[in-house]
């Protein structure tokens, strides 16, 4: 009897010990999960709030090619528990102009970027590097991921757009990322991303091309960085 007693304790313990386990793992796993997702909205923020800034800048007559002034770092609550925030994100941004593009071979116009030079529009190019960074209740780092990003400058609406991406935590994306997608030329079914200028006379409506085209070759991508979590 006693030994009865002492097994079915035992099985008891080992059972209530791989539950615990399981609800460990369970726990960790919503977790990461709710880290992931929260890195993520982070970096679609941040890149959100970089465009606004850019455009922002450029409305009011700054420099197509120059750095322009980033946003404030912002922090906010992403998940909440009983009332207490679970997870947070703070985002930044930094940007930066984009040196020389390093010539390589190009086999035909599909890695060549043809940038407007109208004097109406002078497109430009701006990179930038937004991070976002999740922190736990009591303030722990849970996850950081970073992005550079490229943006398209216009001195007209909408004064900037994104061109391309490079998740600095996705390897992925290693080597060239999404590219450089503004100002290519139609190819095959792909209708290109060309600006094209053409002037209208407001009288007999006559109209003739006004493009400037300045040729953008690929530009190299550094490798990934590993990433967190």
């Amino acid at each position: 009897m006693l030994l009865r007693t002492l097994f079915a304790l035992m099985l008891l313990a080992t059972l209530a010990e791989t539950l615990a386990t399981g609800a460990h793992a369970l726990a960790k796993a919503l977790l990461r999960r709710e880290v992931a997702t929260a890195l993520h909205q982070g970096l679609d923020s941040a890149a959100a709030n970089a465009q606004r800034a850019l455009a922002a800048g450029l409305a009011a007559g700054g420099d197509p090619s120059g750095a322009p002034t980033p946003p404030t770092p912002s922090t906010q609550c992403v998940v909440t528990h009983a009332g207490i925030c679970a997870l947070s994100t703070t985002t930044s941004v930094a940007f930066a102009p984009l040196p020389s593009a390093t010539a390589t071979p190009c086999a035909d116009d599909g890695c060549i970027a043809y940038l407007q030079g109208n004097d109406v529009f002078d497109e430009g190019r701006i990179g930038a590097t937004i991070a976002v960074q999740v922190r736990g209740a009591n303030g722990a780092p849970l996850g950081a991921r970073s992005r550079r990003v490229l943006f398209r400058t216009f001195r007209v609406a909408p004064y900037a757009a994104l061109a391309g991406a490079l998740d600095d935590s996705s390897a992925a994306l290693a080597g060239a990322g999404t590219g450089d997608d503004g100002g290519s030329v139609p190819l095959a079914a792909s209708a290109g991303t060309l600006i094209d200028v053409t002037y209208r006379d407001a009288v007999n409506g006559k109209t003739m091309p006004a493009n400037v085209w300045r040729a953008s070759g690929a530009r190299a991508a550094a490798l990934p960085e590993a990433w967190s979590p």
